[in-house]
């Protein structure tokens, strides 16, 4: 909503105070230019270089400027997205949704939302509390047991979940399955695909080769970057992409904004389900699922540059049927079976393992082995 707004009203930049789906003693501040984009790398950097030398200018309390407060921004920000969808089409259907916002942001627009679409909408965790007493701020399937029960007992046909700051959705089936963002970043890109001149779609390197093969047989191609919204949304721009997206549930459809617009992608979702008569878990079932398996390891942030130069040179010797090397973002290994991907958090003193193949079996030792060789490197 901040980078909607910052858009559509003309100013320079938007601030959020936020720590997005970390637990609640983290806080960060992330910042929006005018075009709806969050600031690069490089922009941060420059602002981090302001900070820490501390050669800014401070103004006295009476030159501060003119302060103004605005209550109408998520009633904006709402409308937008319902100019942009087919609100008669999804009312006709009367879809009962089950909503669990875990306390955040989220709060105040999805319900709200959902009801304008006609939707009989049940809310879980709906009330703000930034010590996120309902369950862990980031929505995976451990955490939205709740939410599948709630979808279970009411019969709901879709269930919507959100991170502390709701720039991620993920949703849940009427059977109750959570489904991987990279699944519906495939089935809502190859939809976008078939009705666009625009072909390409921008995912990051963590997503599952599922995305590569669904996009490449829609006949569009897919560009992958590192980690982060901010990363998607530049080469969405610059490679002017009909869409991108997260595995973790953030979707950035370019033709509204280049922030991510969970909302947007919410109503997405209810079109095709209204237009094509088919259920969520009927439209997903489409996209086939590879296991995926994740894990981190601690490591002190002073240590994780060396850690990486290290596992570099020795992790793609440590692993069979070596194929590709992807140092996009950390150090990316394609193998005949699967993938691995090896990447310092940004934001938490770990090093964390992502991993994928064609079998359970064969995902576990993938994880085991590469876990192995970065605690060993760490030690």
């Amino acid at each position: 909503t901040l980078a909607f707004l910052t858009m559509t009203r003309g100013y320079d930049a938007g601030a959020m105070i936020t720590a997005s789906h970390n637990p609640p003693e983290y806080t960060g501040i992330k910042f929006w230019a005018g075009d709806s984009m969050g600031f690069t790398q490089n922009e941060e950097a420059e602002l981090e270089k302001i900070y820490t030398s501390k050669e800014f200018k401070v103004a006295t309390w009476d030159e501060l400027g003119e302060q103004q407060w605005t209550d109408t921004a998520v009633k904006e920000h709402i409308q937008a997205i319902l100019d942009e969808t087919d609100v008669a089409l999804i009312e006709s259907k009367k879809f009962t949704v089950v909503v669990d916002p875990g306390n955040g942001a989220a709060c105040v627009l999805t319900p709200y939302l959902m009801q304008k679409l006609g939707c009989k909408v049940f809310t879980i965790n709906g009330q703000l509390d930034g010590h996120f007493p309902g369950r862990k701020s980031e929505p995976e399937e451990e955490s939205l047991r709740d939410l599948v029960h709630m979808i279970r007992k009411v019969g709901a046909d879709l269930g919507i979940a959100h991170d502390g700051d709701a720039d991620r959705v993920v949703f849940v089936t009427e059977k109750g399955e959570v489904i991987r963002g990279d699944r519906t970043l495939s089935l809502l890109g190859m939809e976008l695909i078939k009705r666009s001149d625009r072909k390409t779609i921008v995912h990051t390197v963590d997503s599952s080769s599922v995305l590569d093969e669904t996009i490449r047989k829609a006949g569009g191609k897919s560009i992958r970057t590192p980690v982060g919204d901010i990363q998607v949304a530049i080469q969405v721009k610059e490679q002017n992409a009909v869409m991108g997206g997260e595995a973790c549930g953030v979707y950035i459809l370019p033709e509204f904004s280049l922030a991510p617009e969970p909302f947007l992608a919410t109503c997405r979702i209810l079109e095709l389900m209204s237009k094509t008569s088919k259920s969520f878990g009927e439209l997903i079932s489409q996209i086939p699922v590879y296991p995926l398996k994740k894990t981190k390891v601690e490591c002190p942030n002073k240590m994780k540059e060396s850690v990486m130069k290290i596992l570099d040179s020795t992790l793609p010797d440590s692993l069979d049927n070596v194929i590709d090397i992807i140092t996009v973002d950390g150090l990316g290994i394609s193998l005949e079976d699967g993938w691995v991907l090896v990447r310092p958090s940004g934001t938490e003193p770990v090093i964390r393992i992502t991993c994928e193949a064609k079998t359970e079996e064969r995902a576990k030792e993938i994880l085991e082995n590469t876990k192995r060789i970065v605690k060993s490197t760490i030690g």
